[in-house]
């Protein structure tokens, strides 16, 4: 039996893949680094953080396009691409609401191959979630501190990294290379990993080039903890959409979890199929998170949310 879930989502995997290497530091740069800059970039590094937060509460409704176009560097790309995913999945209505309170150009810092600047922003999306035959969800995110930026030619930037809730986006998004298992005609590719407290959100893509749809098997499809004389399941939510992957086709879908202390002995799984012919794919973690951050203290809260990173 499945947990609740609260689901939202939308296509776009491509992005990911072009998307541009940073050419900045990854976390909001030092005070230290930073000069003041021209009036013109100082009006739009401002006005892009602006906009990146009112697109980042518009998604659910206008999709993320304009998302796409506010971002750079691969970390906020995949974040993009997977929100979009998960408006896609939500089966119900999304209502959002943005409180900008203020937003303030700190400096900026030139580099030998970018110009970076820093904003300080304090602000906060909140989304209510309503899924059908089910009660509402309120979830908040809190965006005050640094936002870093890239300029991409004259009064023009884009986001690289800002804190959610306290602590930069770019230290819970885990990407992976070449991570996929092939079993008969079926492979599935393990993008990435979102450690955005309470969950753990695996990001997976499935295909299916055999002659018959193949259909997921959930008990099979678990993150599966070593405890030394066995393996524990930990309960999660699988969204819909790897359910049932038609002959032909590639599926996106996400698999979420409660937050993990640490990556090893932990076995993501997923199972096609039943019996002696199922298809069989599990990827080791410990090798392949780097780092995990702390969890949140534990709220006893028993079901797992999927919602807008």
């Amino acid at each position: 039996m499945r947990a609740r879930a609260a689901l939202v989502v939308v296509p776009a995997l491509a992005l990911a893949a072009c998307a541009r290497e940073p050419v900045g530091p990854a976390a909001p740069i030092a005070p230290s680094q930073l000069a003041p800059g021209p009036a013109l970039d100082a009006s739009a590094a401002r006005q892009t953080v602006v906009e990146f937060v009112e697109a980042y509460r518009a998604s659910p409704d206008q999709g993320i396009g304009p998302l796409e176009d506010l971002v750079v560097g691969p970390d906020l790309a995949s974040w993009a691409t997977w929100l979009d995913v998960q408006h896609r999945e939500f089966n119900g209505t999304i209502r959002s609401h943005a409180d900008v309170r203020n937003v303030e150009f700190i400096g900026a810092l030139a580099t030998p191959r970018a110009l970076l600047a820093s904003v300080g922003l304090s602000a906060s999306v909140d989304f209510r979630f309503d899924p059908s035959g089910d009660d509402p969800i309120d979830l908040v995110r809190v965006l005050d501190g640094p936002v870093t930026l890239i300029r991409s030619s004259a009064g023009t930037y884009q986001v690289q990294d800002l804190l959610r809730n306290g602590v930069p986006m770019s230290d819970s998004i885990e990407l992976f290379r070449n991570q996929e298992r092939s079993a008969g005609d079926v492979s599935v590719r393990l993008d990435s990993l979102f450690m955005f407290p309470p969950n753990w959100q695996f990001n997976v893509v499935v295909r299916n080039l055999g002659s018959h749809d193949v259909v997921l098997d959930p008990d099979g499809a678990a993150l599966f903890v070593d405890r030394g004389d066995g393996f524990e399941r930990i309960q999660g939510v699988i969204t819909s959409s790897l359910d049932v992957v038609p002959t032909g086709e590639a599926v996106d879908g996400l698999m979420v979890f409660p937050a993990q202390r640490s990556a090893d002995g932990r076995v993501l799984s997923l199972v096609y199929g039943v019996g002696p012919n199922a298809l069989r794919f599990e990827f080791p973690l410990e090798d392949l998170v780097s780092v995990v951050p702390p969890p949140p203290p534990p709220t006893g809260e028993e079901t797992v949310e999927v919602a807008p990173s």
